[in-house]
C-alpha cells in the first residue's frame, strides 16, 4: 500500500474518532444542561431555597450559555478544551463545596457548556461543510439522548448523600474532553476557516425576528424541562425519584420528535406543520397546567415534548434560508440561550410571588401566545410544500 494511501486512511479513521468523540462530549453536555433541573426539587429542600432563588440559578446557567456562546472565535479547538476545563472544574466545585459557591458555579458551568457546545457545532460544521445541515442534525441528536438520560441515572445513582454531588460524575466524565484538541491535528485547520459575508437589505431584522422565535422556542423548553420535576413533587405530591419520570418523558417524546420530523415533512407542507407544533405546545402546556394526577402530567410532558421537537429546525431551515451564512449568526443561538435563562427565572419569580408553581408555569404558556402571534401576523412561513434539498440536508441524516 503507498505511503500516500496509508496517510488518507489514518486521516479518515483520525477524523472518524474525533467525530465520535465530539458528539460523545456533546451528549454529555446534553445530561449536564438538564441536571440542574432534574435536581432542583432535593437540592431547593436542602439549601432553603424559595423559587426565585432557584430560578436565580437557572438564569445564572443559562444567561452564561448564552454569553459562552459569543466568546466563540475563530479558535474553536481553544474555546472547545476551555469550555470543558469549566465544566470540570465548576461541577467539582458544585459537588464539594455546594451551597457556598452555588451562583457563581452554576454561572461558570453555563459558561463552560456555552463554550464546548458552540464550539462543538461550529467544528462539526466545519469537518463536514459539504452536508453540514444533516451533521448538525445528528448531533443534535446525541444531545437529545443525552438530555433524555440525565433524570435516568440522577435516579438511579444519586443516593441519600446530597443532591450537588450529582454534578461530580459530570466533572469527572468532562476533564478528559479538555483535551480533544490533542487529537485534532490536521483537521483544526479546516475548522479554522471562516467566510464572511457582507450585510444585505434586511437582514438584520431577519436576524432579529428570528433571533426573538429562538429566544421563545429555547425559553419553553427549558423552562418546562427544568421545573418539571418541581412541579411534579409539588403539585402531584410525587416523590423526588418518580418525578424525575416526568422529566425523562418530556426529554424523550421531543428525541422521537426529531426522529420522527423529517418523516412527516416528506408527506406535510412545512409550514402546515410549523402552524401545528405551536398549536400543539399550547395544548400540552395546557395540559401540564390542569394536572392533578400523574397519568395528565406525563400526558402533557410527552404532548409538549413532540410538540416542540419540529419547531426548532424548522426554525433553522427557515433562518438558513432567508439569511445564509451570515457573520451575525452567533447572535441567534446566543440569544436563544438567553431565551432560557429569562424564562426560566421568570418562571421562578412568578412562582414565589403567587406561592404557586402553576401559576409561575403561565410565563412558558404566554411564551406560546407570543409565538403564535409572531407566526400569524409577519407570516414567515415557507410557501413551497415538500422539502427542498437544502431543507433535506437540514433534516434528513446523511446516507
Amino acid at each position: 500500500m503507498s505511503r500516500d494511501r496509508l496517510d488518507s486512511t489514518a486521516g479518515k479513521a483520525r477524523l472518524r474518532w474525533v467525530t465520535f468523540s465530539l458528539h460523545l462530549g456533546f451528549a454529555l453536555t446534553g445530561v449536564g444542561t438538564v441536571l440542574l433541573g432534574c435536581i432542583l426539587p432535593r437540592l431547593s429542600a436542602e439549601a432553603h431555597l424559595k423559587d426565585k432563588d432557584a430560578g436565580l440559578l437557572l438564569l445564572a446557567q443559562f444567561a452564561a450559555a448564552g454569553a459562552g456562546a459569543l466568546l466563540v472565535r475563530r479558535n474553536f479547538w481553544k474555546s472547545l478544551a476551555w469550555g470543558y476545563v469549566l465544566i470540570s472544574a465548576s461541577g467539582f466545585g458544585i459537588a464539594l463545596l455546594r451551597s457556598q459557591i452555588l451562583l457563581s458555579a452554576f454561572a461558570l458551568l453555563g459558561l463552560g457548556f456555552g463554550l464546548a457546545m458552540t464550539s462543538t457545532s461550529m467544528l462539526i460544521g466545519r469537518l463536514y461543510s459539504e452536508r453540514k445541515g444533516s451533521a448538525l442534525a445528528i448531533l443534535n441528536f446525541f444531545w437529545s439522548a443525552g438530555a433524555v438520560g440525565g433524570p435516568l441515572l440522577v435516579t438511579r445513582f444519586l443516593t441519600d448523600g446530597g443532591s450537588s454531588i450529582a454534578f461530580a460524575p459530570l466533572a469527572l466524565l468532562a476533564a478528559p474532553f479538555a483535551f480533544l484538541p490533542l487529537l485534532a491535528n490536521n483537521h483544526s485547520h479546516g475548522a479554522e476557516k471562516q467566510s464572511h459575508h457582507p450585510t444585505r437589505s434586511g437582514e438584520r431584522k431577519a436576524i432579529a425576528y428570528f433571533s426573538l422565535l429562538s429566544f421563545l422556542y429555547v425559553g419553553i423548553e427549558a423552562t418546562v424541562g427544568n421545573w418539571m420535576s418541581t412541579y411534579a413533587t409539588r403539585d402531584i405530591s410525587w416523590s423526588f425519584r418518580h418525578s424525575t419520570w416526568a422529566v425523562s418523558c418530556f426529554w424523550a417524546a421531543l428525541l422521537l420528535g426529531r426522529a420522527i420530523t423529517p418523516a412527516i415533512l416528506l408527506v406535510s407542507p412545512e409550514s402546515r406543520l410549523y402552524k401545528v407544533s405551536v398549536f400543539a405546545v399550547g395544548i400540552g402546556i395546557a395540559l401540564i397546567l390542569l394536572a392533578h394526577s400523574p397519568g395528565i402530567l406525563l400526558a402533557g410532558a410527552a404532548f409538549t415534548g413532540l410538540a416542540l421537537a419540529p419547531l426548532f429546525p424548522l426554525i433553522l431551515s427557515l433562518f438558513m434560508a432567508e439569511v445564509g451564512e451570515s457573520r451575525h449568526v452567533g447572535w441567534v443561538f446566543a440569544i436563544a440561550g438567553f431565551g432560557g435563562a429569562t424564562l426560566s427565572g421568570l418562571t421562578g419569580i412568578v412562582s414565589t410571588d403567587a406561592r404557586s408553581l402553576r401559576i409561575g408555569l403561565l410565563v412558558p404558556a404566554a411564551a406560546v401566545l407570543i409565538l403564535a402571534f409572531m407566526i400569524l401576523a409577519y407570516g414567515r412561513t415557507p410557501e413551497r410544500d415538500p422539502l427542498s434539498s437544502a431543507e433535506q440536508d437540514i433534516l434528513l441524516p446523511p446516507t
